[in-house]
């Protein structure tokens, strides 16, 4: 975002990335959802290029759901395992 050129952009980017930051450090916690990630920005990012500003809006919308249904997922089994373990200490 710096790279552009634009200090607004630059400055809301890094404000968003920071509120999501444990979000993404989970949802890449595993290789499945690294490779959906990356084909999930890929189609943004095309449909941003291509000046089609509502499929990119609705593409990052999904992908954000889907992240957050995904972290949602890997906590729950984690506090699962973490039960488990201590029942059997």
């Amino acid at each position: 975002m710096r790279a552009a050129g634009n200090d607004e952009t630059a400055r809301v980017h890094w404000d968003v990335t920071e509120r999501i930051r444990i979000i993404r450090r989970l949802d890449f916690a595993r290789a499945d959802r690294i490779e959906a990630t990356y084909i999930e920005h890929a189609k943004i990012l095309r449909a941003v290029m291509q000046k089609k500003p509502d499929q990119a809006q609705l593409l990052l919308k999904t992908h954000i759901e889907q992240s957050k249904a995904e972290v949602r997922k890997i906590t729950l089994h984690t506090l699962q395992a973490a039960r488990d373990r201590a029942s059997t200490a």
